[in-house]
């Protein structure tokens, strides 16, 4: 447990944090209370930081930068700090392991060339302090087996600082994926939106992005009929369809509760709507059972979005224009695909 303050330290920290907290934009809950509990405590110096920064820069905290720093400072790891320090260890393990090598090999040297002062000195060659030789040489075999010992920690945890930058790396992945779906999350979505939206402002016409945003029809009420276990199963079935259409160099992604994107970093709007239209057809020819049952459901049917990113637009633009889409075909019946050209 990371809170373990004392009845009365704690509610002198809530007598603290209530006033600032009520001075804030967002609201009074567990989220909020939990930065600012950790603001009036001092645990953290990064995330007082964080705060002071914010409150510098617009006066208050609202809901966004509330969630933004509780997550960042809070609620988990930031996986490329992780990854860079679980690097970093990696690399100063490296370099010991190297240096205990080296001056074992050293030692190794050194024994050897008193051993062969000793040998000499058994031949009766004069001018050495035998007891002093003997000496150098029993305290340089110790030296030796020390060293080896040091080499042998050192590769244990090496092994072990491998086996946690592997971990580290899997968690990062798994952060960035619906546990549902098995789709890219919204934050990896979001990620890889931004940076291709960077990279087509330097390819410039060539490079321009398209996207294409779905959403289930009526998904509220295939929960209501038919239970959240089948919703669930609806959405995995519709996620499975859109991996196996996405292309190679395009993210599938669950972006919401029954919304889903495909982004194409490099793809003519023509193309693109011809993707959306094997999805839109491939999910209404699907049919899904549920688990257990026999019966043959109605059919699940998307309504999609599909356009063309313009040069200079942001990113919320981009999408904003998507989901644009995405409503006129849902406002047009349902189960189609429109177009808004860039």
């Amino acid at each position: 447990m990371i809170y373990q303050d004392s009845i009365e330290r704690s509610t002198e920290y809530l007598r603290q944090a209530l006033p600032i907290m009520a001075r804030q934009e967002a609201a009074l809950h567990p989220v909020s209370y939990a930065v600012w509990y950790d603001y009036v405590a001092q645990r953290t110096p990064a995330l007082r930081a964080a705060v002071d920064q914010q409150l510098k820069r617009d006066g208050k905290l609202d809901e966004s930068s509330t969630e933004a720093i509780y997550r960042q400072h809070i609620a988990e790891v930031d996986p490329q700090t992780a990854q860079r320090v679980a690097d970093g260890f990696h690399q100063v393990l490296s370099g010991m392991a190297e240096s205990a090598a080296q001056a074992g090999d050293q030692t190794a040297r050194f024994g050897s060339s008193l051993t062969r002062v000793s040998e000499r000195l058994g031949t009766g060659d004069t001018g050495y302090d035998a007891e002093a030789l003997k000496e150098l040489l029993e305290g340089t075999r110790e030296m030796n087996a020390a060293v080896g010992v040091l080499q042998s920690r050192l590769s244990q945890s090496e092994r072990e600082i491998t086996l946690l930058r592997e971990e580290v790396r899997r968690a990062r992945h798994e952060s960035l994926l619906d546990s549902l779906t098995g789709l890219a999350n919204r934050r990896a979505f979001d990620q890889r939106l931004a940076a291709c939206l960077a990279a087509s402002e330097i390819a410039g016409a060539r490079g321009m992005p398209c996207l294409v945003v779905s959403d289930i029809d009526h998904f509220k009420r295939i929960n209501d009929d038919f239970g959240h276990n089948f919703g669930d199963q609806v959405l995995r079935a519709v996620g499975e369809i859109l991996k196996a259409c996405a292309p190679g160099e395009g993210m599938a992604a669950r972006i919401g509760g029954e919304e889903f994107a495909i982004l194409l970093p490099e793809a003519a709007l023509p193309d693109a709507q011809t993707l959306a239209e094997k999805v839109r057809q491939t999910v209404a020819a699907s049919r899904i059972r549920r688990h257990g049952a026999h019966e043959t459901l109605a059919r699940v049917t998307l309504s999609l979005g599909v356009t063309l990113h313009r040069a200079g637009e942001s990113v919320r633009e981009f999408l904003e224009r998507a989901d644009k889409a995405m409503y006129a075909s849902k406002s047009g019946g349902r189960d189609r695909v429109t177009v808004v050209p860039a």
